[in-house]
Parts: structure tokens; C-alpha cells; sequence
């Protein structure tokens, strides 16, 4: 087990810990080194200290459930989870995972339009490699998107995955990010992703929320209005993924990510601009 009071653990269960990443309610995760294999790898560990907390452990099984089928890059890969028991309960598990280099998308900083809409394409590729595996993201946005290096990014944060067709008892994911149907606890399908990848795109383009929360709804302005450069064609597949109603929205997300792909030579091959990827302030 590991001493959460510790700053900086220096082993966990046999792998150094070189810098923490970051943290969550009841997770931290770590950039770690395998004497083995020599790799670095990513530890996320997880320790609840009370009932109503054992939904964590729960999140953290069925993310390495998920990810431990993975075989694309544009996911991030589950290599091992290991249980630790007191009293012969689960109390701690740490999901032993690919080490993603780069940083969320939310945090990098301004981008090439031509880099974005690329990195875009990663991610629905990523979806649509979840959705062949049989499962939905769920609470894809921005600070579940790596970029790795120009153009290239891979999807992270399998915690609130869903079996496509799953309804959830409960609201899951991410206020401002919320597609209609998990509002109302409605099943989860690819197109619930492809709701959470136009939210996704919105929000980064305009710094601008394109969904609202739990109870309250927004207004979301035409893309082509606050971001005159954006091509038409990014604004009709924005439009279409967030499309209040599932039915009409785009249910095959390989042929989101060609087309954002080919979006992204057009404009790496004319002048494609810069536009900011850190979230601008809101504006009235």
C-alpha cells in the first residue's frame, strides 16, 4: 500500500515514482519507471476511505477494464491493475498505464488552426477505436486529450466509460460538456461521444461552452460567427454532432475523423491561421 500523507511516495508496488501529474478525488497518478523493462509508465492510484467512495475503485476497474483492450495510439493502454486488500476489501488499486507525453489540450497554449482540427481527427479516430471495442467515452473535453506532438494527440481517462447502450443510474461527466441524453439518463451510444466531441471542438475554438449543466442551458452562437476563419465544412460537422437529438447526429466517428482529417490538409496546405487552444475568457 501507499502512504498518502507522503508528498511524493518514492515506490509503488515495485515502480519508482519520478514526479507526480496530477490529481483527483480520490486518485493521484504518477510518472513512474519499471525497473524491469526500463519503460516509463503512468500509475494511477486510487485509495477510498469511506463507503460512499468505493464508486472510485469501481471507476478505476472498469477504466482498466476498457483500456487493457486497447491497440491504437490515439487511446491511452492499461498495462496491469493491482488490488490491494485490508480485511479482505478492496480498499487501493493502482492501473499501471502507457506514459503520455505531452500535455491536455486545454493547457497548451495557441495552435495552428491546420494543428487543432488535425488533433481533432486524433481523438475521433480514439472514439471510434472505444466504440469498435464496444464502449463510449463518456466524459470526453479537453483535459481528456493529450497532445502528443503537432497534429497528433491521444485520448485518456477511461473512468466514466460506458457499454454502448448503457443507461446510467446517475448524471455522469462534465458540466458545459453534457450531451442531452446523459442529462436525462438516457442510454449512451457513439453518438453521445460525437455530442462530446462537437462540445469539445466548440469550446476550444471559441472559448466558449457549447453545453450547458445539469439544469441549466446555453445559447450557443454559430461557430462561423466568433471564429471567422473556421472552413464551413468544420461547421456543419459541429452542428451535426451537436444535435440535440441523437438520431441526426453522426453515429459513425471513422468518417468524422476523415473528415476532420482532410479538413486539417486544407488547411495546412493554404493559410490556415492560429487560433488559441487554452480556453479565451467568456464573453457576453
Amino acid at each position: 500500500m501507499v502512504d498518502f500523507k507522503q508528498a511524493h511516495p518514492n515506490i509503488i508496488h515495485g515502480y519508482r515514482v519520478l514526479a507526480p501529474l496530477g490529481e483527483g478525488a480520490a486518485s493521484r497518478l504518477f510518472v513512474v519507471h519499471d525497473p524491469e523493462t526500463k519503460e516509463l509508465l503512468a500509475l494511477k492510484h486510487v485509495r477510498v476511505t469511506s463507503p460512499e467512495e468505493r464508486r472510485f475503485l469501481a471507476q478505476a476497474e472498469r477504466e482498466h477494464q476498457v483500456a487493457s483492450r486497447v491497440t491504437a495510439s490515439t487511446v491511452r493502454r492499461s498495462r496491469r491493475l493491482v488490488r490491494y486488500r485490508e480485511l479482505l476489501r478492496i480498499t487501493e488499486v493502482a492501473i499501471v498505464m502507457d506514459f503520455v507525453d505531452g500535455k491536455p489540450l486545454d493547457a497548451v497554449g495557441k495552435l495552428p488552426l491546420w494543428d487543432l482540427v488535425s488533433v481533432f481527427a486524433d481523438a475521433a479516430s480514439g472514439l471510434a477505436h472505444l466504440h469498435e471495442l464496444g464502449w463510449a467515452h463518456a466524459d470526453f473535453k479537453p483535459g481528456n486529450l493529450i497532445r502528443t506532438s503537432p497534429g497528433r494527440a491521444t485520448i485518456i481517462d477511461l473512468g466514466q466509460a460506458s457499454r454502448l447502450g448503457e443507461a446510467k443510474t446517475r448524471i455522469q461527466g462534465t458540466p458545459g460538456f453534457l450531451s442531452p441524453e446523459q442529462i436525462k439518463r438516457e442510454p449512451i451510444d457513439a453518438r453521445t461521444d460525437a455530442f462530446l466531441l462537437g462540445a469539445t471542438i466548440y469550446r476550444q475554438l471559441t472559448g466558449r461552452y457549447a453545453a450547458g449543466g445539469i439544469s441549466e442551458t446555453v445559447q450557443r452562437l454559430p461557430l462561423q460567427r466568433l471564429v471567422a476563419s473556421v472552413p464551413p465544412e468544420l461547421q456543419v460537422l459541429v452542428d451535426q454532432c451537436l444535435d440535440p437529438i441523437p438520431e441526426r447526429r453522426p453515429s459513425c466517428l471513422k468518417r468524422v475523423a476523415v473528415q476532420l482529417a482532410t479538413c486539417a490538409d486544407r488547411l495546412q496546405s493554404g493559410d490556415g491561421g492560429t487560433l488559441p487552444c487554452r480556453p479565451m475568457a467568456e464573453t457576453a
